[in-house]
């Protein structure tokens, strides 16, 4: 007895359907198809409980809809709430770490009026307003809810005094001169020949580096230093030795040299070239 072939069931929707990949090649039977997983589809929705998980998930789609809504309105409520609202309005400049700088001046030239709106505040502009300021290194505005603005800075600080025109003027470590006023103890005082007055900011920024490695490497505190031309940098220690840097560059070598050679008897050190260090 032979077994007879019979025929198999197959899914409408199934891709790998002979019948349905032939199906796809005619629009007859591609409308065909589809008339007939359409029916399918009724007939499954005609099931009570495939109904009742529809319905709870179509429930469940339009709760997170109405909460979506929901906290749309009360931000934008809120937003509406501390842009126009008295109660959040600038009743207070609070302003942070001033040394040297009156914080009259700071308020003055932030220019926010009481009563203004904390969201209504540029803090961009308040911050480039008090930046002006030439003492003022780095600013930072921020809203303090529910009615302060917040103005933090932090000062210049000098890294020599210079004379200007028969003024002495403090200078930072970028070569910015922030104007005239009492230096920090153990300022060095700076003396510029012609040679390098021209690049007195460019000069400075050198010295930065050069005193960072007389500080930090040979431990040694800088009474004054002369600048007769770019190449020609004289430091005086506060034992009252003095130093011949030469140029700036191969400032760590040289900073070396001068820790080894101070042990050594000696008032006057050329290391210019850091590998031959000299006295007189």
């Amino acid at each position: 007895m032979t077994d007879e072939p019979r025929d198999h069931p197959t899914d409408p929707a199934d891709p790998t359907d002979p019948l349905d990949q032939a199906a796809s090649d005619d629009p007859d039977r591609r409308l065909a198809a589809a008339a007939v997983r359409s029916s399918d589809e009724r007939v499954r929705h005609s099931d009570p409980a495939v109904r009742a998980t529809l319905r709870r998930r179509r429930r469940r789609t339009n709760r997170i809809y109405v909460g979506l809504g929901v906290a749309l309105v009360v931000l934008l409520v809120g937003y509406i709430a501390l842009y126009f609202l008295p109660v959040f309005s600038v009743r207070e400049v609070r302003v942070v770490g001033t040394r040297t700088i009156p914080v009259e001046a700071v308020t003055e030239r932030a220019a926010v009026s009481p009563g203004t709106p904390l969201l209504q505040v540029d803090t961009h502009a308040v911050a480039r307003r008090v930046a002006g300021i030439p003492r003022v290194d780095q600013v930072t505005v921020t809203r303090d809810y529910p009615s302060t603005l917040r103005i933090e800075l932090i000062e210049r600080t000098a890294l020599v005094v210079v004379e200007v025109d028969g003024a002495r003027h403090l200078v930072d470590g970028q070569g910015i001169d922030f104007g005239q006023g009492d230096p920090p103890p153990g300022t060095p005082e700076l003396t510029v020949g012609d040679g390098a007055r021209s690049d007195l900011p460019g000069i400075v920024r050198d010295l930065s580096t050069v005193f960072a490695e007389v500080r930090g490497t040979a431990g040694q505190e800088i009474a004054s230093v002369e600048v007769e031309s770019p190449a020609s940098i004289v430091l005086t220690l506060v034992d009252g030795r003095t130093v011949e840097w030469g140029a700036a560059g191969r400032d760590h070598e040289k900073a070396v040299a001068l820790q080894m050679v101070l042990e050594q008897p000696g008032q006057v050190w050329n290391v210019s070239n850091p590998a031959l260090p000299a006295s007189r």
